[in-house]
């Protein structure tokens, strides 16, 4: 019933034509899967993502809520930031819409190659979160439209495509990142964190042009940055993404506009205990942001 309700509202023309579901809608939020589709170089893309909606959403004349883009690791799904993650909890108490694309085993790659095994989808993953699922929320949703009122954050894997979404795409006020992956040419061939992207890319050392491309810290992409306000957080006991990765970070953006914040964890691990306490910090420096 919850479902068929928020269908109903979702493909609304008019936000004030929304049905109002049969609970109170001004003290209840909501978890909903959808389809999506797009256009990706002139071929059809489709997908899926999991949608909070805050309390209030349903309100008939309500109005259009801020944005947050949720990226999870790799091979994880969105399910686990509903199972294991504190998101719907902060965008009850911020008032934001949240979106959790599935992107299973992307690493946030901008192309697929030759040498590419194992496509997680028939779309790259920073095109298909740029240019096909952001615009299908925008259209689809109500929902910011504009720079000032989307996010994009994410954890491991999530967490290297939230930066890397705000450097490629000028759409996002603020990006949010916990235990990301930044910088591929530092990264140990024996890692596993080295074989997942090796997937993409091919082995980096026939292929550097391709790993550097989609490095974070190439001085191209920082400078891309310009306008979006960064915060970036990781567990010193990481194991599988050292806080080396953050360190890099910091040093590429060192001297940005604007600044990129950070924060460690003191024996943090690579695990949801740490990406919720940052998320924590996100949506309250997104929303900090976004009132500025």
């Amino acid at each position: 019933m919850h479902a068929l309700m928020f269908i109903m509202a979702l493909f609304a023309t008019e936000p004030e034509a929304a049905k109002v579901p049969p609970v109170d809608p001004a003290t209840v939020g909501s978890w909903l899967e959808v389809k999506i589709s797009g256009q990706l170089d002139n071929k059809p893309v489709e997908g899926d993502v999991l949608l909070y909606t805050p309390p209030g959403y349903y309100v008939k004349g309500a109005k259009r809520y801020p944005l947050v883009l949720a990226l999870h690791g790799w091979d994880h799904t969105p399910a686990l930031f509903r199972e294991k993650g504190n998101l719907a909890a902060l965008a009850d108490q911020y008032g934001f819409v949240v979106a959790i694309p599935d992107t299973g085993r992307t690493i946030f790659e901008t192309a697929f190659y030759k040498e590419t095994r194992g496509k997680w989808t028939k779309a790259p993953g920073a095109p298909y979160v740029g240019e096909v699922v952001l615009p299908w929320l925008r259209e689809h949703l109500r929902v910011a439209q504009d720079k000032a009122g989307t996010a994009v954050i994410g954890y491991s894997t999530g967490g290297r495509g939230a930066v890397l979404l705000a450097e490629l795409y000028p759409e996002f006020a603020f990006a949010g990142s916990v235990s990301g992956t930044f910088d591929l040419m530092g990264l140990d061939p024996k890692t596993g964190e080295y074989r997942i992207h090796q997937i993409i890319y091919g082995k980096r050392d026939k292929f550097p042009e391709r790993w550097q491309k989609d490095t974070n810290i190439r001085p191209e992409l920082i400078a891309k940055l310009n306008g979006t306000s960064v915060y970036a957080a990781h567990g010193d006991k990481d194991k599988s993404v050292p806080v080396l990765q953050l360190e890099a970070l910091v040093i590429a953006m060192a001297g940005s506009v604007p600044t990129l914040e950070t924060a460690i964890t003191k024996g943090g691990t690579h695990d949801w205990p740490v990406w919720n306490e940052h998320f924590t910090a996100m949506f309250q420096r997104f929303d900090r942001v976004r009132r500025h």
